[in-house]
């Protein structure tokens, strides 16, 4: 049977191992909280980032579009000043 002096140091140690022990499974469940929030705010600055070069890609696609629509009205206007040069008779 251990003495007084080598129960109060075991139960000491038991004691120290307990907290340790304790404090490690809270310690690590905070850091898990922690790196969830962090992957949460990751997937929302990437949905944000997404949504922003999806919406400038859009507004390149509409220019694009307008300078397609505008070299088809200057192909147009060409073709109706070539065409009335050509009928139009010759200056003397």
């Amino acid at each position: 049977m251990p003495d007084k002096n080598t129960l109060t140091l075991l139960l000491g140690m038991g004691a120290i191992i307990v907290t340790l022990g304790i404090g490690t499974c809270s310690t690590n469940a905070r850091i898990n909280d922690g790196f969830t929030g962090v992957n949460l705010r990751i997937d929302d600055t990437n949905r944000r980032m997404n949504d922003g070069f999806n919406n400038v890609n859009q507004r390149i696609d509409d220019t694009n579009q307008r300078i397609d629509d505008v070299q088809d009205d200057v192909r147009e206007i060409r073709s109706m000043l070539f065409d009335t040069l050509k009928t139009r008779p010759p200056a003397d």
